[in-house]
């Protein structure tokens, strides 16, 4: 760094020590060293934060510009998280499933399956969180809760269904793709939780079509997003039930009753159902050489898609301390903007809108980061 600069090494560390200021030639070449702008530099709460995924990709895709720049993305908007924590002063609390290690591939013997571990992981993780073998609501609230994930959706290019990302100083960050359907979605999440289980520091960018399937990470990572959200006890007693109301006959109506039971795509639903060995290997295959449509049938059983959950592409808790950093004036309308990625009149009407409700016929502001544990008796 000193020789990028232009500097000796004491001088480097003087400067890093606040005993020397640096000039603005070598603020300069600090920024275009850190790839930042000189802004974010002298911002009080900037941080510098990095982390270098592993990409999953065919090397024919290799590391595309389009690729590359979902990945900056990603990073900046873990930097901005943690910066809102900081301008709030708030500490961010290890996670429960941060401290488990058990998976951990320097952890595990490596004659052991990885589908076997993620398996494991997955029922684990179900035991954990108290689950039971029913279908997982509200997962990224779960997930944000319980892992410390920082997920948002964000426009990836075609070929990528989500990127993981983990530094000591942000944390762990996934971005999902957000032209993917809910179900996709949520099968890409649990998948990212399999890398944060087992390799979280070398990230991850998931395929849409991954080739190196005897990957080890993949294989666990797959097998746990499956009995995850699909657990094996749960799938076979909801198939029973089926066979009970039908007399013996499973359709491919019943198909897409379990898959939207368990929130997750036809195709994910019928080749579990192969891999229990409730359905007869290569059923999913048959149907689509059938020309057999999911979302035309789905349509057809008067069922509308998975709700997109209101489509909002930053997580609830970094809105949250956006609006509330500024609602005490640690920020600007500009700074809001910035961090909510939009313009300022946006800004300022998305503030509007969460501080202020409709109550009898009136206007009721609403302090949203007033402490409710301090809070005076009411009686």
């Amino acid at each position: 760094m000193a020789a990028s600069i232009g500097v000796a090494r004491t001088t480097l560390v003087a400067m890093e020590k606040g005993e020397r200021r640096p000039s603005n030639t070598e603020l300069l070449k600090l920024a275009r060293v850190l790839s930042v702008s000189v802004n974010e530099l002298l911002r009080e709460h900037t941080v510098i934060a990095d982390a270098s995924p592993r990409f999953r990709m065919a090397p024919k895709q290799g590391r595309s510009e389009a690729v590359e720049a979902a990945v900056e993305q990603l990073k900046q908007l873990g930097r901005q998280y943690v910066e809102l924590e900081q301008v709030l002063s708030i500490t961010r609390t290890p996670a429960p499933l941060e401290a488990i290690t058990t998976y951990h591939a320097s952890a595990t013997l490596p004659a052991m399956s990885p589908r076997l571990l993620g398996q494991d992981a997955a029922l684990f993780l179900r035991r954990q969180l108290d689950l039971g073998d029913g279908p997982v609501l509200q997962l990224e609230s779960l997930l944000e809760l319980e892992a410390g994930l920082r997920i948002f959706k964000l426009p990836l290019p075609s070929e990528v269904a989500a990127i993981f990302l983990w530094s000591d100083v942000m944390g762990a960050c996934v971005a999902l793709n957000r032209h993917h359907p809910e179900e996709r979605r949520r099968w890409s999440l649990v998948h990212e939780l399999g890398h944060f289980l087992r390799d979280r520091e070398a990230g991850d960018v998931l395929s849409t079509e991954p080739e190196n399937r005897r990957d080890p990470s993949e294989q666990f990572s797959e097998a746990l997003a499956a009995e995850f959200l699909m657990p094996a006890t749960g799938v076979r007693r909801r198939f029973a039930e089926h066979l009970r109301d039908k007399g013996a006959h499973f359709s491919a109506a019943d198909l897409i009753a379990m898959a939207r039971f368990h929130a997750v795509s036809f195709q994910a639903m019928t080749l579990r159902l192969e891999e229990l060995q409730l359905l007869p290997a290569g059923t999913y295959q048959n149907l689509m050489r059938r020309n057999f449509r999911p979302a035309a049938a789905q349509k057809q059983m008067g069922l509308a898609p998975l709700p997109k959950q209101a489509e909002r592409w930053l997580p609830q808790r970094y809105e949250r301390l956006a609006l509330e950093a500024y609602s005490q004036e640690l920020l600007s309308e500009g700074e809001l903007a910035r961090y909510l990625g939009c313009d300022r009149v946006t800004a300022r009407d998305l503030y509007l809108s969460r501080q202020i409700e409709a109550a009898d016929g009136g206007e009721l502001v609403l302090e949203l980061g007033e402490d409710v544990l301090g809070m005076p008796d009411a009686g």
